[in-house]
């Protein structure tokens, strides 16, 4: 039997009398029968591409016999349903819900029915388009026309996270996402420094001892959201003055050292905890928490910020930086990796611009000062006594390409 791939034109007419050219490949599987697969419009793929994906065709089949029988490659639907399944153990919550976005997406373009070998890399750059135009806005029930560029890249990503998960399958042998464009949006660093009398100011104006204790773990002790509402009196020494925090999203446990600020807020709330209580912030309703911090913003006069407990926890790490504790130190008080706090953590401020120029500018003044000059005239009288001028510095070309004794020989030659 003949196990080649043969690349054939198909001709299709439509209902309006409209025709279109398909490039098609065809091949036969163990038991004889024959199968063929649609790689592109020919008016959109030339011949040498579709020879290219006819010859990749052709070592995927040689060297994984199985697939030439396409009904063991699953449809995108049963993909896609299998793929969630097989990730709600191992994905966090908010993580697999932007997979499941991404996941609607694509079902909302490709179909579910489409079998997942047959996405090709210009599918999934039409596939980007289409994302980035809004014409998929209807799938989530999106309000916008557009969609912001670093979203289109997050479901890009995703969508190039959910196919390798084929290729390591074995159910395709590429990736239609792993090319397009579109990498780790850019990272805005403009976030609000919560200083500590502001800091104090919200504790004033929160109507609960519960909402000061969440501020004062997210800004003393850099505590995740999700962290601070889940911590419980045991993970506290109070011996020790440290913190037990586990974290779900790294899934593994750290150790936080209790700042002398967050430590009296510690205690009101363990003299206010009702008897028996595990939890230590208690009676939050988590789904109002960005309505009710506005409501302590105003009440305070503090202008709001956007993504709030996650800029108080970027203010924690920066003090801790600031203070002189060691990078590698403070990353693992925070409970992650050296390149995540430097690219979104850290910044520098416009006050550490100032002081170190300013601290700078005074060293070099004194030690220009305190040099003597050749004239002997007072340096203090003149706004800047040793600014020297360049000009006996300029060389002319060809300056010291010889030596001295070459030049006086070659002098010497022509004389």
């Amino acid at each position: 039997m003949n196990h080649n791939v043969v690349l054939t034109i198909r001709n299709v007419t439509k209902a309006d009398g409209r025709q279109y050219s398909y490039w098609q490949l065809r091949w036969y599987d163990a038991n004889g029968r024959r199968h063929s697969q649609n790689i592109g419009r020919k008016q959109e793929l030339s011949k040498r591409q579709a020879s290219r994906i006819r010859q990749q065709k052709q070592r995927e089949l040689d060297e994984k016999p199985i697939r030439r029988d396409l009904s063991r490659v699953p449809t995108l639907a049963d993909f896609l349903d299998t793929y969630v399944e097989s990730r709600r153990s191992e994905l966090a919550r908010g993580t697999l819900e932007l997979h499941e976005q991404t996941i609607r997406y694509l079902k909302g373009y490709f179909g579910g029915h489409r079998r997942i070998d047959e996405i090709a890399r210009y599918n999934a750059r039409e596939f980007k388009t289409e994302l980035s135009k809004g014409k998929l806005r209807g799938v989530n029930k999106r309000q916008h026309a557009s969609m912001k560029p670093s979203t289109v890249d997050l479901h890009i990503r995703n969508a190039r996270t959910i196919f390798n998960r084929a290729v390591d399958d074995d159910l395709i042998d590429m990736n239609p996402f792993d090319r397009l464009a579109g990498g780790v949006p850019p990272i805005e660093k403009n976030w609000h420094y919560l200083s500590l009398d502001e800091l104090s100011k919200l504790l004033v104006a929160c109507p609960s001892q519960a909402w000061k204790t969440l501020l004062g773990l997210c800004r003393l002790a850099g505590l995740r959201q999700g962290e601070a509402l889940a911590l419980q009196w045991s993970a506290i020494d109070w011996d020790a003055n440290r913190i037990s925090v586990w974290a779900m999203k790294t899934k593994r446990r750290r150790i936080v050292p209790i700042a002398p600020e967050l430590l009296p807020i510690l205690r009101d709330a363990l003299e206010q905890a009702p008897e028996g209580e595990p939890a230590i912030v208690t009676g939050m309703a988590t789904q109002n928490l960005w309505r009710d911090f506005r409501v302590i913003c105003k009440r305070a006069g503090i202008k709001p910020y956007a993504k709030w407990c996650h800029t108080l926890r970027k203010n924690r790490e920066s003090d801790w930086i600031d203070s002189g504790f060691p990078f590698h130190v403070v990353v693992e008080w925070m409970g992650h990796s050296d390149e995540v706090a430097r690219q979104h953590y850290l910044r520098v401020n416009e006050e550490d611009l100032a002081a170190a120029t300013q601290t700078q500018i005074g060293v070099v003044r004194a030690q220009l000062w305190a040099q003597p000059t050749d004239s002997g005239r007072d340096q203090a009288d003149e706004p800047y006594p040793q600014i020297i001028s360049l000009e006996k510095f300029k060389k002319k070309a060809g300056d010291r390409i010889r030596t001295d004794d070459v030049q006086l020989g070659k002098l010497a030659f022509y004389h």
